[in-house]
């Protein structure tokens, strides 16, 4: 590496540590403060708040990391360009691309770090976190519960063998309980041929033992085949086992791309209508480490001007329009899941748009 690159990498990484440091503290902080009540009336102990607040730790840097890239350009090149620095570079005949090399290789490699991070920890990490604060942030919780990190689990969507989808109002994965059950058996070719409803479904260690319910048929064509049949107690071939649901139930935020993308497979061949906004989250899922790299991008030439009176008003431009692209981002991401776009341009619309407007303001100001 050369000392130029090194100079610069030196300055850039240490504003990158300082940014996460700050973030993660002030995010740890405020959170620990809203919910002070909770924890004093609950009595929750040091180690529940250390594991929680551990396991949130990467959740948060997943978050935050892009945003400090954003702040680090933005300080690392405005104080370079304060002190004459780049216009010398410049001068020695450096590139645009030298000099912002060092940056955009840095948080590339963070967004790689980000990437693997949601793939290898955000999952079991977002179950935990969401467990505990369920049942010890958000309400008193129960003495008698035996597994305090297990909580019952609301509008269940789950595919099983055979093509059926199944679906229930509550699922409590300690009692292997189901209630409101809704089952749809769809045959090869994918046309719903069987529909069973229950009150309730219990875990026999086996199998499903479903209670109070009815079936009813349907034709290749799609009419009903007489009337519902009514009974009382009923074994039938639906759902995988209560740890599988519980675990099918996590869906994007508690799974990594692979389970993700088997997850949808298994949906696909069912015919599911959530097909569209679980394809969203899969590609959102990269789109959003590479998040790293734009904002480094868009931070670089906002925060060199030629005058020294015009740097705050880069700065402020340079975060403005950082924080326009969470927007964008967030923006695209709901249309994609509510069907109006193909889920690659949800996910990586605002990526691919603002790094190549960022491309082009980097050519603007250094070229």
């Amino acid at each position: 590496m050369k000392l130029l690159d090194r100079y610069v990498f030196q300055g850039f990484g240490t504003a990158v540590l300082w940014c996460i440091t700050l973030f993660l503290g002030m995010f740890i902080v405020l959170d620990l403060m809203g919910h002070l009540d909770e924890i004093l009336r609950n009595h929750v102990n040091s180690r529940l708040l250390l594991t929680y607040y551990g396991t949130m730790t990467p959740l948060v840097f997943i978050q935050v990391a892009p945003f400090a890239c954003l702040m680090a350009a933005l300080y690392t090149m405005g104080n370079l360009n304060r002190h004459q620095e780049i216009m010398a570079m410049r001068a020695s005949g450096m590139s645009p691309w030298m000099i912002a090399r060092p940056l955009l290789l840095t948080s590339a490699i963070l967004s790689v770090i980000v990437f693997g991070i949601g793939e290898r920890l955000a999952p079991e990490a977002s179950m935990t976190t969401e467990a505990i604060k369920a049942n010890y942030l958000d309400k008193k919780p129960d003495p008698n519960q035996p597994h305090p990190l297990i909580r019952e689990i609301q509008h269940l969507t789950a595919y099983g063998d055979g093509h059926t989808l199944l679906y229930a109002d509550t699922f409590d994965p300690i009692d292997q309980v189901l209630t409101g059950i809704v089952i749809l058996q769809h045959g090869k070719d994918l046309r719903l041929i069987r529909k069973v409803t229950a009150k309730k479904g219990v875990w026999t260690g086996e199998n499903w033992r479903f209670l109070e319910g009815t079936i009813l048929h349907f034709t290749p064509d799609g009419l009903t085949v007489g009337r519902p049949v009514p009974f009382p107690a009923k074994v039938i071939e639906a759902g995988d086992r209560p740890e599988v649901l519980a675990r099918s139930e996590s869906q994007a935020d508690y799974m990594n791309m692979a389970d993700l993308r088997r997850y949808i497979t298994r949906l696909e061949s069912a015919g599911s209508r959530t097909i569209s906004k679980l394809w969203v989250d899969w590609h959102a899922k990269p789109a959003a480490a590479v998040a790293c790299l734009i904002l480094t991008l868009i931070g670089i030439p906002y925060a060199i001007q030629s005058t020294r009176g015009s740097t705050f008003l880069g700065l402020s431009i340079g975060l403005g329009v950082g924080l326009g692209y969470y927007a964008l981002n967030s923006l695209l991401l709901a249309i994609g899941k509510g069907g109006w776009l193909p889920p690659p341009v949800a996910a990586w619309g605002a990526p691919l748009g603002v790094g190549l407007f960022g491309l082009r303001q980097l050519w603007k100001r250094l070229g």
